[in-house]
């Protein structure tokens, strides 16, 4: 059986300090938990046989991000534990386009002025071109989106409407660069935490007329 020769790994205190935090975080994805706890190991001394029958991965998994760590010595702490780029097209929507082609699937279905019945894959990619949300779009792409939320546009209907908030763009872009830095701010240990800003508000009182049921219907 061929013998692993440890590869030996030596850490700062503020290395130790972000790989132990990334441990801690209940939000790090479980792949980066255990090539940050085979850092440790390594660290700590601990042979790549103990660290993969501790860990229950691969003696070969071990070894690779061992020396992945100390090829990639100049770089970010988050960074030596990431994946290689993977070859292809890049993405062509940003996540705050997505997020506006899904929040425009939520409005009334209007278009140049006129109202629809309900909004189509294909509407919904006319009026985000026109409304220069993206420069171009297909009605495939739009299903893509709409799918990934398991949101039905056909099948969403107010009987409120609520004006668009004119914010909408730059909150959109806050809330994506905070989801984008969390990882960063796991690894040096700093918490990112969604929080209901009005979990106490109650309704003291209705905004619209109570409506009969119409018969039929519960």
């Amino acid at each position: 059986m061929p013998r692993c020769t440890p590869i030996p790994v030596s850490l700062t205190d503020k290395e130790r300090t972000q790989l132990e935090a990334l441990v801690r975080q209940h939000t790090t994805a479980q792949q980066l938990a255990t090539r940050a706890r085979i850092i440790l190991a390594a660290d700590a001394g601990t042979g790549v046989h103990e660290t993969a029958a501790t860990l229950q991965v691969s003696r070969s998994l071990v070894q690779r991000w061992r020396r992945r760590w100390r090829e990639r010595a100049d770089h970010p702490v988050l960074e030596r534990l990431s994946d290689n780029p993977r070859s292809g097209t890049p993405p062509t929507f940003t996540p705050e386009q997505i997020c506006a082609i899904i929040a425009l699937a939520c409005e009334p279905a209007v278009r140049e002025g006129v109202k629809l019945a309900r909004w189509t894959h294909e509407d919904l990619a006319e009026e985000a071109k026109a409304r220069g949300i993206v420069d171009a779009i297909s009605a495939h792409s739009i299903g893509r989106f709409l799918r990934e939320v398991d949101l039905k546009a056909h099948r969403v209907q107010g009987w409120i409407n609520t004006p668009r908030d004119g914010d909408f763009a730059e909150r959109c872009r806050d809330v994506c660069e905070t989801y984008r830095l969390a990882p960063e701010r796991a690894a040096e240990g700093i918490e990112t935490r969604s929080i209901d800003e009005m979990t106490g508000v109650q309704a003291l009182e209705r905004a619209a007329p109570t409506q009969s049921v119409r018969p039929g219907r519960l």
